[in-house]
């Protein structure tokens, strides 16, 4: 079922928005979200007796695609017989879920018992259950981060009920479905596949894939449309499920013709070769033909919407979003903080609401919990050799800004909790962007993940053209745009191989505290940009003080700001 998440509205104010893996510490947990549930519940201050309708974003009763599709998929070979039997196996024989993945923690059998569920792991509820459409709820929330008018909205991912890919048309006139591509030809599990090939974990290690694809030449491409992933005429397309089967690929089994057509997978511990580099720059590169593809056809029949609304799993392709604003047939083109099916919980609820949404609450990313700084404090104290003094707002900015000229790292921990998969300037490690040997101290020392991965830069909104080649706002780091050239020399920290840079602009009014920091170090440096990566280290982001101590602590950083403490490594007991 994908990531999972609880979300609570009051009077059409989005008052709370939590992942399940935030409080599990499990990456990607897609268990039913009752941690979520009882933290968004906390936040409110209220009971599962004061919620009146929870809405879901699954239909569980539309099984007859799927069936189908898993049926038609056993019909290529042994191999494939074996995947389509393990689902089955997984489903209603109702195995215990296997910790290793995640994806199978959740299913859509607990859907058709889920007051009982609630009522188990809640609380007894009287509340009314309504259940939506999986694409309609991503599309949903994905839509109120844009202003009205006529747009065209794209959902795209591993797949939903029956749908994989669906292209909406959205105006005055109303919402007209005008593409709907169904599973299981999919998008998502293309990449996700390969990504399982290239010896990176499904289902996570999709970002891997694309931060090596620049190192990479795509010379695969059109061989991968040829066999692969195959554009048929009207912005079709059509997966050969032989050569590219998901439910295989999740138990590490590829057909050979793979290896006879591209190169041989990589082992999980086994360093990239040149062929796996390529590969992933020709699946990347064929993922982007597929969803120029599927939207051309707009071009024809609707020209004069320049707007583009993208969610589903897939827009978290930030270099494919990129492409889609670097290729000037949009205006604007606009991705919520949590397009993945996380978000869906936000949606769905939307899609239950009888009035409108107060959308400065729905398209603020900061959404979990925040702490006082008794709360804080009452964390550390145990911890600590000596508490430090509170600071002032001002003063903390002006004192982490200068560790951070000096090439000091920092975790920064200030505010309500992201919702969604970036570190957004609530629960971040930041860095100097202007010293390139800082990346390798931070994979090295304290991320402890691949050299090739990018960083992102964060920027304050109103440099973000200065630096970067972006005309529209980036405030959820869902896109990645060409650095300007002039300006690669001074952070090329945050500068990818090919020139590119995930972008961060943060509006003043989003998060004051973080922008005065990016302007601080800007009045100091030059430079109104912060490397920004996840306050985690394989583990999700944390969440509360206590887990910020803890990673903090096994870090490498120099100093932890949180709440109004900066807190120095001579100072842990």
């Amino acid at each position: 079922m994908g990531a999972s998440a609880a979300c609570l509205f009051r009077d059409g104010t989005l008052i709370a928005a939590v992942e399940e893996e935030r409080l599990s510490r499990i990456k990607n947990d897609g268990a039913f979200p009752s941690r979520a549930i009882a933290e968004c519940l906390r936040i409110a201050g209220i009971g599962i007796g004061d919620v009146h309708e929870i809405a879901v974003y699954w239909q569980p009763w539309r099984l007859r695609r799927r069936v189908l599709g898993t049926l038609g998929k056993g019909l290529g070979g042994a191999d494939a017989m074996r995947g389509v039997a393990s689902r089955v196996n997984a489903f209603f024989l109702r195995r215990a879920p296997d910790a290793a993945r995640p994806e199978d923690g959740g299913s859509w059998r607990h859907l058709f018992r889920l007051r009982a569920m609630i009522a188990r792991e809640i609380g007894p509820t009287r509340a009314r259950i309504r259940f939506h459409d999986h694409h309609a709820s991503h599309q949903r929330y994905a839509e109120a981060m844009i202003d009205p008018g006529e747009l065209i909205s794209l959902s795209y991912d591993g797949g939903g009920e029956s749908a994989s890919t669906v292209v909406t048309v959205v105006g005055e006139g109303g919402r007209k479905r005008v593409s709907t591509h169904d599973w299981p030809n999919s998008l998502g599990h293309f990449y996700s596949t390969f990504t399982g090939y290239l010896g990176f974990r499904m289902l996570e290690g999709e970002y891997k894939m694309m931060g090596l694809a620049p190192y990479g030449t795509p010379r695969w491409k059109e061989a991968l449309l040829e066999h692969v992933l195959k554009l048929e005429p009207g912005g079709r397309y059509r997966l050969d499920t032989r050569l590219c089967d998901y439910h295989a690929a999740l138990q590490g089994r590829f057909p050979a013709r793979l290896a006879e057509l591209f190169c041989a997978p990589r082992a999980p511990d086994e360093p990239p070769s040149t062929d796996h580099i390529d590969l992933a720059a020709s699946v990347q590169a064929a993922q982007e033909a597929a969803l120029d593809h599927i939207l051309a056809p707009l071009r024809d029949s609707h020209p004069q919407i320049r707007r583009l609304v993208v969610s589903g799993g897939c827009a978290l392709n930030v270099t494919a979003n990129g492409k889609l604003i670097e290729s000037g047939r949009f205006d604007r083109v606009a991705i919520p903080p949590a397009p993945h099916d996380a978000g869906c919980a936000i949606g769905a609820a939307m899609l239950s609401l009888p009035t409108g949404v107060d959308t400065v609450s729905l398209r603020s990313p900061y959404l979990g919990a925040g702490f006082t700084a008794a709360e804080i404090e009452e964390a550390l104290a145990p911890h600590l050799l000596r508490l430090p003094e509170p600071l002032s707002d001002e003063d903390l900015v002006e004192q982490v800004a200068a560790l951070l000229e000096e090439g000091r790292i920092v975790a920064w921990f200030q505010g309500r909790a992201e919702f969604g998969p970036r570190a957004l300037g609530a629960r971040s490690f930041l860095a100097d962007p202007r010293r390139d040997e800082i990346r390798e101290d931070i994979n090295a020392k304290i991320k402890k993940r691949e050299l090739f991965r990018p960083f992102a830069p964060s920027v304050t909104e109103e440099a973000a053209p200065d630096f970067f080649e972006i005309d529209q706002p980036s405030p959820y780091m869902n896109i990645v745009s060409k650095v300007r050239p002039a300006r690669r020399s001074e952070i090329p920290a945050v500068t990818h191989t090919d020139g590119t840079a995930r972008v961060h602009a943060v509006p003043r009014a989003a998060n004051p505290l973080y922008h005065a920091l990016l302007s601080e170090f800007g009045r100091r440096s030059g430079v109104p940009v912060l490397l920004n990566t996840s306050f985690n280290i394989q583990e999700p982001i944390v969440y509360d003080p206590g887990q910020a101590l803890a990673t903090f602590r096994a870090s490498g950083v120099d100093a932890l700001a949180i709440g109004p403490y900066l807190v120095t490594r001579d100072m842990l007991a």
